[in-house]
């Protein structure tokens, strides 16, 4: 009986291992598209601080716009990635369910915290950063992808960065973080996932 199961576990975690390596999910395109997306929304509060324009419920406005479409943009990307794959991996499930996870918890510490004046605008770049780097950290495991997870150790040295630096222009470091950790990533990863996952297209 024990030598069954243990050849059922073993089997569990080969399977694991094997989905890793065919994740349809992560393809690099929700990376470059949020990367993009929020890098374009940082610099537009950017210039509106700088060029003083008025009324501070404009830079919320442009947030709020800006990660409502993405949100539905997302969802609608997800639903044709669902309906085009053809297999369903256990590791595409847990990826799915840590980014999900993980834009929960950034939506709320973008809005929630500072609408109850929990802390300042300021710290909540570092505090995003410090979700990134999990999420870059779990992903990269699961996915077998040892350069995606050591991203990890630059979106927590940029979050000391953020914290010890606070401010107007330490939204532009975080800009620059979105480029150089997560679009340029999520190109490399759409170019991988091009030629070994789908070599046709």
């Amino acid at each position: 009986m024990e030598t069954k199961q243990a050849e059922s576990e073993l089997s569990f975690i080969k399977k694991v291992m094997e989905d890793s390596r065919q994740v349809a999910m992560d393809n690099g395109k929700y990376y470059i598209f949020w990367g993009v997306l929020v890098s374009i929304t940082i610099i537009m509060n950017y210039v509106m601080i700088i060029l003083n324009v008025r009324g501070g419920n404009y830079y919320w406005l442009v947030w709020i716009v800006m990660m409502f479409g993405g949100g539905i943009a997302t969802t609608i990307m997800k639903f044709r990635d669902v309906k085009k794959a053809k297999v369903h991996t256990f590791t595409g499930r847990i990826l799915s369910s840590v980014w999900l996870a993980g834009g929960i918890a950034m939506f709320m510490i973008a809005f929630v915290g500072p609408a109850f004046k929990a802390y300042s605008y300021v710290y909540i770049n570092p505090i995003i950063s410090l979700v990134l780097g999990i999420m870059y950290f779990v992903s990269g495991g699961l996915q077998q992808i040892r350069w995606l997870k050591y991203l990890s150790l630059g979106w927590w040295s940029g979050a000391i960065v953020l914290f010890a630096f606070p401010g107007i222009h330490s939204m532009l470091v975080f800009g620059l973080m979105l480029v150089f950790l997560q679009t340029i990533p999520g190109i490399m990863l759409y170019k991988k996932w091009k030629k070994e996952i789908n070599p046709a297209a």
